[in-house]
């Protein structure tokens, strides 16, 4: 009777949806591309109505041992000695990533052949197979910073003794810009001026990241593993909210000030391992389930500053496809988010709803708004009358440590 009264509820009453802002395709999945705006398809071509943008490691290429590269990798082969920035190595990606059939060569972009020479590429991408625009990884001048890349930064001060990597960067940017060419860029650590020149940048890992453990378990479908993913909700810092919102506050701020240039919002990209949850109760085996907890806080994090959101569970695809995503919550409402008195439990509100986020703790707690409107608890699928929030915390099974929290709540909808 409780679940018929449940389906009526929520049969009665339409919420506002809408299509997701952004996903990552990684396997050709027509029907879930065909619900977001804006896909990173990767190399995949999929016929959907979306936003389709290709994939682009930005500063360097691959070059096939085998020689079986296209006549772009061939010809920037033949010119690396001024093309790239390690013409005789060194190769740092292709080794770090146990990919023996290949060596990486990273652009010299302060040759200005090799900018157009790389625009010309993308716009016949663009143009003869269809795609939308373009994703940029690696975006920024980031890994020049990194110890493994010294002698490659020293070739390019070299080769451009009065130019920064991130002022070429820029140049290409710009000319990509006044072609008109929609791109999306992950910046990761970002060089702020770049924002300049793309509508989105993407963030990784600042509400979730996937870290592995060694331990001993049973999977069903895998039998026992020494190693499993599980996932970090605190990857900044490794200890609770505190510094997760420091950045975000510090994108809000870049947002403000590079929306007159054309900017409109980050992409939070957040990563999961799955769920383990047990089979039987007497015997230690667990399956990967869905791991609704985590994707509830990667967006409701987001939400918190307004800003699009999605989250990968790593290698499992099919476990991150939730329902979150198309709940239209309308436009954001006041200046920031409110955090309640006494608690690290953070709301946003929002025009069709709100979102809460809750730092984790060892018992569960039971909130009180003041809200006139009645809503519905998108997570627990029930409607909430006297609003008093009950925040259950979910143990992580195998770590037995208990997590942190989001949640979703829509106002009541349009009677049918």
């Amino acid at each position: 009777m409780k679940f018929l009264l449940i389906f009526i509820s929520v049969f009665l009453f339409a919420f506002p949806m809408k299509k997701g802002d952004f996903a990552t395709i990684r396997v050709n999945d027509k029907n879930w591309a065909s619900k977001f705006r804006i896909i990173d398809v990767g190399d995949n071509i999929l016929d959907v109505n979306s936003v389709k943008l290709y994939y682009d490691w930005l500063v360097g290429f691959y070059y096939y041992k085998d020689e079986n590269n296209n006549d772009f990798v061939k010809e920037f082969y033949g010119h690396r000695k001024t093309w790239t920035l390690n013409p005789e190595g060194p190769f740092i990606h292709c080794p770090a990533n146990g990919y023996d059939w290949c060596d990486d060569y990273y652009y010299n972009f302060g040759n200005k052949q090799v900018i157009n020479k790389k625009i010309d590429f993308l716009l016949n991408i663009l143009k003869t197979k269809h795609y939308d625009g373009i994703f940029f990884d690696w975006a920024n001048d980031a890994m020049l910073y990194e110890k493994e890349y010294k002698v490659i930064a020293q070739n390019f001060k070299k080769l451009n003794p009065h130019k920064t990597y991130a002022d070429t960067i820029e140049e290409f940017y710009k000319k990509l810009k006044e072609k008109n060419v929609f791109f999306v860029t992950n910046q990761a650590f970002r060089t702020e001026k770049l924002l300049k020149y793309t509508p989105y940048d993407m963030t990784e890992s600042y509400g979730t990241t996937v870290s592995y453990i060694k331990t001993r378990v049973m999977i069903e479908n895998k039998g026992w593993v020494n190693k499993i993913p599980i996932t970090n909700y605190y990857p900044i810092d490794n200890h609770s909210l505190k510094g997760t919102l420091f950045y975000l506050n510090k994108l809000t701020k870049y947002k403000e000030k590079y929306k007159k240039f054309g900017f409109k919002n980050f992409i939070y990209m957040n990563y999961l391992a799955p769920k383990y949850k047990r089979v039987y109760q007497m015997q230690p085996i667990y399956k990967e389930v869905m791991p609704k907890n985590g994707i509830f806080f990667s967006y409701a994090l987001a939400k918190l500053t307004d800003n699009m959101v999605y989250a990968e569970v790593t290698n499992k695809p099919e476990l991150e496809k939730s329902e979150i995503y198309f709940y239209d919550l309308g436009k954001v409402l006041g200046k920031n988010y409110i955090k309640l008195k006494n608690l690290n439990i953070y709301i946003r509100y929002y025009e069709n709803g709100f979102v809460l986020v809750s730092d984790k703790y060892p018992k569960d707690k039971q909130i009180k708004l003041n809200l006139s409107k009645k809503y519905y608890d998108v997570y627990n699928k029930k409607w909430i009358y006297d609003n008093i929030i009950n925040l259950h915390y979910e143990k992580d099974n195998i770590l037995g440590k208990k997590l942190p929290l989001g949640r979703v709540f829509m106002y009541k909808g349009v009677e049918k």
